[in-house]
């Protein structure tokens, strides 16, 4: 087999669906198929760059730990007693606020406007995602004042130590301080986001590229299926002269299948690209201060949503083929 088709492949793979934390998809192309492709095609970063999420099981397990390990963490900083317990016993664990990033042991050392006293932290996170190489996860957990508004909010990076989920670093953001929602993620927050507009891109670059090859290799085919034709009608019935007319029929024909499918691959690229772009934009209009930060609870773009819807009904319809065969 060539390798190019696999290297366009390969690129469009890229172009991936993902669950309920920034889901995308492919138009055409059947979801559960398309992640086989990836699966196969790719590995390690190029997986988790799709934005696939991982299963309940293993969000759960970083998940679960986190409030508490925030709620350590709040409850020292109130109560002004050591805070580094919360915090992964590292050189690159880290607190910041206002510009300004501290690590440890100076952590103690720094002032947390958001542990005022009558403050209190809210139990759930906002938004909690666990990055797709199982490696860290990212939440952002908001703080009420004694009115009931929102004081602030943390943004909590979160890493293993001797199996322990404990901060690898925590940005501290003050009501009028900006707060982009969390995304589901790869390697580092924001990074699933900006692969999929680049990988969109890469994916039309290389098809508008093989359409004008694929345009120029058509024109030479058809052009040799006309003398083909033409030695035909020179020598009706002879044997050479049909057999020479079928394999240029047939080279024309398989020709023109590739340019329809990369036709169609650069039309789905572009489609992706402007889903991406729109879910680029939910997410920008959804930043904002951290007063107006809890509705970015449950926050999904517009392709989560479909994509969601997508499953759904995929699931309903086989569930109801399950039922007609097994007559009930």
């Amino acid at each position: 087999m060539s390798s190019k088709p696999l290297a366009g492949l390969a690129v469009c793979a890229t172009l991936m669906i993902s669950g309920p934390a920034g889901a995308q998809y492919m138009p055409h192309l059947d979801p559960n198929l398309y992640m086989f492709t990836v699966m196969n095609m790719t590995s390690g970063p190029n997986t988790c760059m799709t934005g696939l999420p991982l299963p309940d099981k293993e969000i759960a397990e970083a998940r679960e730990p986190a409030p508490l390990v925030m709620q350590r963490y709040f409850a020292a900083a109130q109560s002004g007693s050591s805070r580094l317990g919360a915090f992964r016993q590292s050189g690159k664990a880290a607190w910041s606020h206002a510009g300004k990033t501290v690590l440890l042991p100076a952590i103690d050392a720094a002032v947390d406007p958001l542990a005022a006293s009558g403050n209190r932290l809210e139990a759930e996170p906002l938004r909690f995602f666990r990055s797709g190489n199982f490696e860290s996860a990212h939440g952002q957990w908001a703080v009420m004042d004694a009115n009931g508004a929102v004081a602030g909010v943390y943004d909590a990076q979160f890493r293993r130590q001797s199996g322990v989920w404990l901060l690898q670093s925590l940005t501290v953001l003050g009501a009028d301080e900006p707060v982009e929602p969390a995304m589901q993620y790869c390697l580092k927050p924001g990074d699933v986001t900006e692969h999929r507009m680049t990988s969109a891109q890469t994916s039309i670059d290389y098809h508008t590229k093989e359409i004008g090859k694929s345009e120029a290799k058509l024109a030479k085919e058809q052009a040799a299926l006309a003398r083909a034709e033409a030695a035909l009608a020179a020598k009706p019935g002879g044997a050479s002269q049909v057999e020479a007319v079928r394999r240029a029929k047939a080279a024309v024909e398989r020709r023109e299948k590739m340019l329809a499918d990369s036709r169609k691959a650069l039309e789905d690229a572009h489609e992706f690209k402007a889903n991406s772009a729109r879910d680029k934009a939910e997410i920008a209009a959804l930043t904002g201060p951290a007063r107006d930060a809890l509705r970015i609870r449950g926050f999904e773009t517009t392709s989560d949503r479909e994509a969601a819807e997508k499953r759904a009904k995929e699931k309903a319809e086989k569930e109801a083929e399950k039922a007609a065969r097994e007559g009930r």
